[in-house]
């Protein structure tokens, strides 16, 4: 029982310093950030995918990493800016079973899927043009068209994905793993490798809303299979 007792204490001692460590939020952002890059370049390396336009000039090439030098660290100063503030939120290693993760993380999802629907949806029918119309430069897309966003769409995606851990309980180690899975298929959902549930919504536009799992386009009869 006093072992257990002293376990507790430290692991809720080390809850409160990641709760309250903005380095330390800054650095768990960058870390999954590029562990999902390097994924989706592996990924795409692997099965000779571009991950980069090849029709693009080398100018063309040239604004396009510019615009991705420029847009990446706004994305993670704010994602790093949120996860900071509902840090609170996170609950402490160990508390979940092994299906209580699995139901928090996919209950999640759900509500990630949701917001991001009612957001993206409500973009094209009402600011397309000054705020989505950038990340539709292109018809055919690749995994390196994934940010070429404005601000405003930056900070939809950071709260998309950041605002269910303020209804559903997850650890820390559960969020970085949604993290992970929703950078790395999001670069790859800008391909035709595996599925062309997004790339579909970008010949289409008012059709696939949904990031990765397609639930309320179906519920909504705005999806279009491959």
């Amino acid at each position: 029982m006093e072992n257990k007792n002293v376990y507790t204490g430290i692991n809720s001692r080390c809850n409160n310093i990641i709760k309250m460590n903005i380095f330390l939020s800054f650095g768990l952002i960058v870390s999954t950030f590029s562990i999902s890059t390097l994924t989706a370049y592996a990924i795409c390396y692997i099965n000779k995918y571009p991950f980069i336009n090849p029709t693009f000039t080398k100018e063309e090439r040239i604004t396009r990493i510019k615009e991705y030098i420029k847009n990446v660290p706004v994305l993670i100063f704010q994602s790093t800016g949120f996860m900071y503030i509902i840090s609170d939120n996170i609950i402490p290693y160990g508390e979940h079973s092994w299906i209580e993760s699995f139901y928090s993380m996919g209950m999640y999802c759900c509500l990630i899927e949701a917001i991001y629907y009612v957001y993206h949806r409500a973009i094209h029918k009402y600011y397309y043009t000054s705020v989505h119309k950038k990340h539709h430069t292109n018809i055919m897309v690749y995994p390196f068209d994934t940010f070429f966003l404005t601000e405003l769409d930056d900070l939809a995606s950071i709260i998309s994905i950041g605002m269910p851990i303020v209804f559903i309980n997850i650890s820390l180690y559960e969020q970085m793993i949604i993290l992970y899975i929703y950078i790395t298929t999001s670069y790859l959902s800008h391909s035709e490798l595996y599925w062309s549930h997004h790339s579909i919504h970008h010949k289409l536009l008012n059709y696939n809303y949904c990031i990765l799992f397609p639930i309320f386009d179906i519920i909504f009869g705005t999806y279009r299979r491959p």
